[in-house]
């Protein structure tokens, strides 16, 4: 396969206050002026049967043909007419707020209905400790079906603040149809909301470990999605052939349930960069320097639903008041595909996904003989992975994207038994809805439209930014390796380079096991024999660039 090398321009992220459904106004009002917090009225939820709330997700937990639950949702009727506290500022503008909470809770976040902002008013949601703040949603979170789906406090205890100008009194709306009491193993870092970090097996491998190094590309289009408020799925950006940026989005049939005016979707959650020979979170899963989240408020709330079938569970959308540059500033990439679905093309399968709501993980399955094949499952038409050769998935991994070797999606995660059994998978089987099908089903208007040239069979995606796409591609084709499978000798060949090189093997928890130099017209032996059978990467590093290639030891 030929592939490509971008040298990239790194940006910070984490940082960015301003997200694609939200602005930021500086704050809430009442942190600016110092409001008293002690004089608001508060609604305490009633409570519910962790019990039996438990037992439901034990059996749910065993199912990925579902979204994940993180959070028991209670139906509310709070409105600006028959709840809260208001109040005159000293400008004539008005105030009103509201404090919710929920005993116990580890998150805390509301579904909206008949919301009507108007220009110039705001609504923010923080908890009573200002530790956390979401906001602000403004008119630009006006829908037309009146629905918005926020994201998550962390904490048990939320204050809800609507501001509104004088000139715009009482032309305001929203009913807080839901809260949402986050019950899951959440954890608390640095005192920004983390949701779910390290909560998925220990065999999930982090995307910005060396595995996912060859799919950075790839890795950017994914997101997690909160559905209905209270549950998990996955999902990815996916491109048309104008290449325009518009936001459409491919997930799971089965994920659907509800409006997904109310979804929200959170993309770059995942582990920070940083350096790949540094312990990534393969096997231990717990929060360290490398395995900690980066930003979590680059959210998208609400989409609109425009095809999806059974027929390959899969459901395509278009994510509302989010646009080209939105992708552009959290360096976003709207995947490519494969609608031919021709099984004997497919050498390699490539999963990201966010498994238990996580951070982003990858998993890889080589098809050695019949490991992925075409099949029937539900009456949906699948991809069947036999068995992951690294990684795994998990419920709340739902919709999320398969990729071929090439990088294009082939289909979109509808379930399966694959799950880890401590540090290893389990070698149990995984099945994605065929992408090939779905074109045929709608997909194939939307993601190829006429307007835009004739029909496609294959797009290898688009990157909107600047800071990537104007930079010079580099053939890559730096080294081989050979031969591939190996019982632990191999060797190395320097082709596009005239100079000297460095060689690094590491294995797929980014240990370093070897570092050599590399002459350029000579022939490098690398001796793995005393390695145990598995996956392992080779890393040239030159003074042109660097490339990555994946060595198998069999014995």
């Amino acid at each position: 396969m030929k592939k490509t090398l971008l040298v990239i321009c790194a940006f910070a992220v984490a940082g960015f206050s301003t997200i694609a459904q939200t602005t930021d106004l500086g704050g809430p009002i009442s942190w600016k002026s110092n409001l008293r917090m002690d004089e608001i009225d508060y609604e305490t939820m009633r409570g519910f049967d962790e019990t039996v709330v438990a037992a439901e997700d034990a059996i749910n937990d065993e199912n990925k043909s579902q979204p994940w639950r993180f959070g028991y949702k209670y139906d509310t009727d709070f409105s600006l007419q028959n709840s809260g506290t208001w109040e005159t500022l000293a400008d004539g503008s008005k105030l009103w707020r509201l404090g919710i909470t929920c005993d116990g809770a580890i998150t805390v976040n509301l579904l909206l209905e008949d919301v009507n902002i108007p220009a110039g008013a705001s609504l923010y949601l923080f908890d009573q400790d200002k530790t956390n703040k979401i906001g602000a949603y403004t008119v630009r979170n006006n829908r037309e079906d009146g629905l918005l789906g926020t994201e998550l406090i962390y904490g048990d205890n939320m204050i809800v603040e609507y501001h509104e100008p004088a000139n715009v009194a009482g032309e305001g709306s929203f009913t807080i149809s839901n809260v949402i009491h986050g019950y899951r193993t959440l954890t608390h870092i640095q005192d920004v909301l983390t949701k779910a970090l390290n909560s998925s097996g220990n065999c999930n491998i982090d995307v910005n470990c060396p595995l996912g190094d060859p799919w950075k590309n790839q890795s950017r289009s994914v997101a997690m999605i909160v559905v209905g408020g209270n549950g998990a799925c996955t999902g990815a950006l996916i491109n048309n052939t104008c290449n325009d940026g518009t936001p459409y989005f491919l997930t799971a049939n089965h994920c659907l349930g509800g409006s997904t005016g109310n979804w929200a979707f959170r993309f770059n959650w995942e582990v920070a960069e940083g350096d790949p020979t540094l312990s990534c979170a393969t096997t231990t899963n717990t929060a360290t320097s490398y395995n900690s989240s980066s930003a979590h408020d680059q959210t998208a709330n609400g989409a609109t639903l425009l095809e999806n079938s059974g027929s390959s569970d899969f459901a395509l959308l278009e994510i509302d008041n989010m646009d080209v540059n939105d992708a552009i500033t959290w360096g976003l990439f709207y995947a490519g595909w494969d609608n031919t679905d021709v099984q004997s093309a497919v050498t390699e399968a490539i999963g990201i996904h966010h498994p238990s709501g996580d951070i982003k993980k990858i998993c890889r399955a080589f098809d050695t003989g019949n490991n992925i094949s075409h099949s029937v499952v539900g009456g949906a038409d699948v991809w069947f992975i036999d068995a992951w050769d690294d990684g795994v998935t998990e419920p709340g991994s739902s919709g999320s994207p398969l990729f071929d070797q090439e990088g294009r999606i082939i289909g979109q995660l509808y379930g399966g038994a694959a799950a880890c059994s401590g540090t290893n998978n389990n070698g149990q089987y995984d099945f994605y809805g065929r992408f090939g099908t779905s074109w045929d089903l709608g997909a194939q208007e939307i993601l190829s439209p006429a307007s835009c040239g004739p029909e496609q069979t294959t797009d290898n995606g688009y990157d909107p930014n600047p800071a990537t796409n104007s930079i010079e591609e580099l053939t890559s084709n730096l080294f081989t390796v050979s031969p591939n499978p190996s019982a632990g000798l191999f060797t190395i060949q320097l082709e596009d380079l005239t100079d000297d090189a460095v060689i690094t093997v590491l294995d797929m928890t980014g240990r370093v096991l070897l570092t050599e130099n590399a002459t350029y017209g000579i022939t490098s032996l690398l001796d793995l024999t005393s390695s145990a059978n598995g996956t392992y990467i080779v890393r040239l590093t030159s003074s042109i660039g660097s490339e990555m290639k994946t060595i198998v030891i069999n014995k």
